[in-house]
């Protein structure tokens, strides 16, 4: 893109609505679903069925993020899109690791031993660190896009809010599959093992966050 064109296309986005602050209020309003803990859903337990919407949608927007901030031009191009898909992964992140939560204590006494529940103490923990990085990424992209629209030239502080989204966007990448390697191997560990201590119920996948 020439500079010419580049100068365009950021004055054509300085004269559109403050998406990203509508944006931003989205993402707040998402944050009065952390107290939420889905149960079941269609008659199964929430958390295996929610679980993967962020797993697809937290690393599309983490990698997204990086190939736009390494061209800036293209934040101000795609910067809406990945914007709603950023906020999307907040939402269904929170959710699912509120439905995690509460498919922990629906089966508190299925988990026995102190290696299996420390293995399940540590998915939830890397569930609740992945919900922090999610939400802190989303409202670092979020401002960044607003200095961006706002601002004639990035300056050193968008830049700096860039870096940021990098780092968030690794930190979230990083979070997501630490979260669901844990996960899985919990579930995979108790399966081999021959399913819930005393048998009875069929094995469903545990899990404590994200």
């Amino acid at each position: 893109m020439s500079a010419d064109a580049a100068v365009t296309t950021r004055s054509a986005a300085r004269d559109q609505p403050p998406w990203e602050l509508v944006l931003l209020g989205l993402t707040v309003l998402s944050l009065a679903l952390i107290p939420v803990h889905i149960h079941e859903a269609f008659g199964l337990p929430a958390h295996p069925l929610l679980l993967h919407v962020p797993v697809v949608l937290v690393p599309v927007a983490g990698i997204a993020a990086l190939v736009l901030v390494a061209r800036p031009a293209w934040l101000d191009r795609y910067g809406l899109t990945l914007g709603v898909l950023s906020v999307a992964a907040t939402a269904a992140t929170i959710l699912t690791v509120g439905a995690g939560q509460a498919f922990r204590a629906d089966r508190a006494e299925g988990f026995g031993g102190a290696g299996e529940a420390g293995r399940l103490a540590e998915h939830a923990e890397a569930g609740e660190n992945l919900r922090l990085v999610v939400i802190a990424f989303t409202v670092a992209l979020l401002v960044t896009l607003l200095l961006r629209r706002l601002l004639r030239r990035g300056g050193p502080a968008e830049a700096i809010l860039r870096g940021v989204v990098v780092v968030l966007a690794v930190l979230a990448v990083f979070f997501v599959i630490r979260t669901g390697h844990l996960g899985a191997q919990l579930t995979w560990e108790r399966d081999g093992g021959g399913g819930p201590p005393g048998g009875g119920q069929p094995f469903q996948p545990p899990g404590g966050g994200g």
